[in-house]
């Protein structure tokens, strides 16, 4: 295996499995009979900062006005996506991910057929897919992106689709602002991927904050030489969370988010790919 493939299989094993993680009134099935004290958001993962916003990738499907619930409770909305550049980079993380039929905020629910943000703002850009728009069955009010049907259609363009379906979906903020919880340095090598050998900082977190950290897309983080990669452990030495390669203007630096399990100390390692030699500055948010 390459090192270029191997890496590449590195970055789409970063993909974390949250479950359990408490937010007040997060919870899908909960909020769909009314009610809800407790959340699983799913399977997550942040990508780094772009364009001036941060993007927060969830892979476990949910109904469209249920995933904007979950992008709200945590001080996002559903993605906009503005112009072809913004495409682009979208399109590079949902393949790593492996995300098709993707929620955005995009819908005509208020008047067939204009379709508005999530303030309610005109759209100034599309990519729709051949024939869509098409409202089938006058049920499809909601827009995904990279639109797939069965075997017949696999594109990276628009749909529009039944605002019921449960589809992945794409969480979208302004950037963090130019403040953080925290950063520590690093000079490391030979950590065979941040398992020997790290740079390491233990923190005392709460159940259900996002924590985010990163060489990249944080105010004061930076990767000045290498490959970085980053791991969070808990207290009991599990691995929770881990990043090699962030791509888009990223690229082999590294950056994730987690919403944090259960309350406790944890371990956040800062290491380098394979064997190699890395350093810079890790950054966190919480």
């Amino acid at each position: 295996m390459t090192q270029s493939s191997l890496k590449k299989s590195l970055s789409l094993m970063s993909l974390l499995a949250l479950t359990g993680a408490p937010l007040v009134g997060c919870d899908g099935q909960s909020l769909e009979a009314g009610v809800g004290t407790e959340s699983q958001l799913g399977t997550t993962e942040q990508a780094v900062s772009y364009g001036g916003s941060d993007y927060l990738f969830v892979t476990t499907p949910k109904t469209w006005h249920v995933a904007r619930t979950h992008c709200q409770m945590l001080g996002y909305d559903l993605v906009t996506i503005n112009d072809r550049n913004e495409e682009d980079f979208l399109e590079v993380q949902e393949k790593a991910r492996g995300m098709k039929n993707v929620w955005t905020a995009l819908n005509d629910l208020g008047s067939e057929g204009s379709f508005k943000g999530p303030q309610g703002e005109p759209a100034s850009y599309f990519n729709w897919h051949p024939g869509e728009p098409s409202n089938a069955n006058g049920i499809e009010h909601c827009v995904t992106d990279r639109f797939h049907y069965s075997t017949t259609i696999a594109s990276e363009q628009w749909n529009d689709d039944n605002c019921d379906t449960p589809f992945p979906f794409i969480c979208e903020r302004p950037a963090e602002s130019t403040t953080n919880r925290g950063s520590f340095p690093f000079a490391v090598q030979s950590t065979a991927d941040a398992t020997t050998n790290t740079a390491n900082r233990q923190l005392s977190l709460v159940a259900g904050q996002l924590f985010t950290a990163g060489t990249c897309g944080l105010h004061g983080a930076s990767g000045n030489k290498g490959d970085t990669y980053l791991r969070l452990f808990n207290a009991a030495g599990q691995e929770v969370a881990s990043n090699d390669d962030a791509e888009g203007p990223c690229g082999f630096l590294s950056n994730f988010s987690i919403v944090i399990p259960a309350t406790g100390t944890y371990t956040l390692r800062a290491g380098c790919f394979a064997h190699k030699a890395c350093s810079g500055t890790v950054a966190y948010n919480y």
